[in-house]
């Protein structure tokens, strides 16, 4: 069969979208991925054909303000007031409507726009039999829709989009009428609009959803989902001499994400703290961290290696554990190398704070990724790992829990009971005949 996969041109999500085209494409589909401009070089390191159009329009504070974009924080309380949230069900919201929401309204410009508009109508001229599209790019149910494919999406972390349809169908009430519809069908409905289309569940949620979070964990309830095991994928890289062989000590891998970069200004608070803690411990450490992020360091100890970049599934299977934010990505990979965790979290609530005007413009969020609720709670159940909130606890007490996490073994056996778990799940090639069959009905 012909499959057009439709993913956000960054490395966060397009790489975990990787795995599924090459399954597909090695079991002898062909595959075409579609991706906004800036993504297409990690799509072709994958060795995947891709297909963009237009410009690249600025990932920036900036620009989503000249377009009125930016999350209004007064509908954000007005909204979670007339739901009347319960804190979980608070959290999920702030992550829904600030990050979630902006990235649809910023995918789904209510003006036609080149780099969108050619996605659906290069989809029309191809007429692939699917499509698969990651679940923070919504476009792909209107591409679906729109050539008459068959169409599933692809989650990576808990699906915010599932649950905001089923909190306003289920407690939609007077109060929330009035101050308008989910904010995802309102970003979706512009766009499907210019198509002819009718928005509903199947093109906001797919025909069925690929989905590789354990099921307790899941968000909504009422999907047609297929579990799979999710593949660290990070793209290609040339091996450093030091990671040839086994390290000589106790291999301890810091990393805080790829996204953060975009908007950390000024040094990321967590750094510092993980930098304290580790100084002097008989271990060497590797700390993916950039210049940015390393601002607010005082010092960088000197058993601390720091590479910019590397991709984690080729560093972990050399390391005795991991210390990092949280973010589903970096724990699966993390899941499947069988190795302790650590989990830096707090349990402040995601609300943004935006100040300053123009060029100027910048914002404060929460010490803490929107993954990290689920990540921590997995790992401390199972006996995998611990979660220490920076803010709150001292780089001393982070030091005796990090020695604790690397001399206990029975961290790195619930390690192991994660990986055995991550392993019983269908990998990517093995869910090709229900997607095969999804395409047949």
């Amino acid at each position: 069969m012909r499959v057009l996969v439709a993913t956000i041109p960054h490395p966060t999500h397009s790489y975990q979208v990787m795995p599924y085209a090459q399954a597909l494409r090695n079991a002898g589909h062909e595959v075409c991925v579609v991706t906004a401009p800036g993504g297409e070089d990690d799509i072709i390191s994958a060795g995947l054909p891709v297909v963009s159009f237009g410009e690249m329009v600025p990932l920036s504070l900036a620009n989503w303000k000249k377009h009125g974009l930016l999350p209004s924080q007064e509908m954000r309380e007005r909204f979670a007031d007339a739901f009347a949230l319960n804190p979980v069900e608070r959290d999920h919201w702030d992550v829904f409507y600030q990050y979630y929401s902006l990235n649809a309204r910023f995918f789904l410009p209510r003006e036609a726009r080149p780099d969108i508009d050619g996605m659906v109508e290069f989809a029309q001229r191809w007429q692939p039999d699917l499509v698969l599209w990651e679940s923070w790019f919504p476009l792909g149910g209107i591409i679906a829709r729109a050539c008459g494919a068959a169409h599933s999406r692809l989650l990576l972390g808990p699906d915010y989009g599932g649950w905001s349809v089923e909190l306003f169908q289920d407690r939609g009430n007077p109060a929330v009428a009035a101050l308008g519809g989910n904010p995802l069908v309102e970003a979706v409905t512009p766009v499907a609009d210019r198509y002819g289309l009718k928005v509903d569940d199947d093109l906001l949620l797919g025909q069925v959803t690929v989905d590789p979070l354990p099921a307790e964990l899941r968000l909504s309830q009422r999907l047609n989902t297929v579990p799979v095991r999710g593949i660290p994928y990070h793209g290609g890289w040339r091996l450093p001499e030091w990671l040839h062989g086994s390290p000589e000590k106790p291999r301890v891998a810091v990393s805080l994400g790829l996204s953060v970069r975009l908007w950390q200004t000024g040094g990321d608070t967590r750094v510092p703290k993980i930098m304290e803690a580790v100084d002097g411990l008989d271990i060497e450490v590797v700390a993916t961290l950039s210049e940015g992020q390393l601002a607010s360091t005082p010092r960088v100890p000197d058993n601390v290696r720091v590479v910019e970049f590397v991709p984690l599934a080729q560093l972990l299977p050399s390391c005795s554990a991991i210390v990092y934010h949280g973010a589903g990505g970096t724990f699966r990979a993390a899941q499947a190398a069988g190795i302790p965790q650590m989990i830096i979290d707090t349990e402040e609530p995601h609300r943004q704070i935006f100040t300053g005007e123009g060029d100027d413009i910048r914002v404060s969020n929460a010490d803490r990724h929107q993954d990290s609720w689920f990540c921590s709670k997995y790992i401390t159940e199972r006996g995998a790992g611990v979660r220490m909130n920076h803010q709150r606890q001292s780089a001393e007490e982070i030091r005796a829990q990090l020695v604790n996490l690397l001399e206990d073994p029975s961290y790195r056996q619930g390690a192991e009971r994660l990986r055995q778990e991550w392993l019983a799940k269908p990998s990517p090639a093995e869910i090709i005949p229900t997607l095969t069959d999804l395409v047949r009905r």
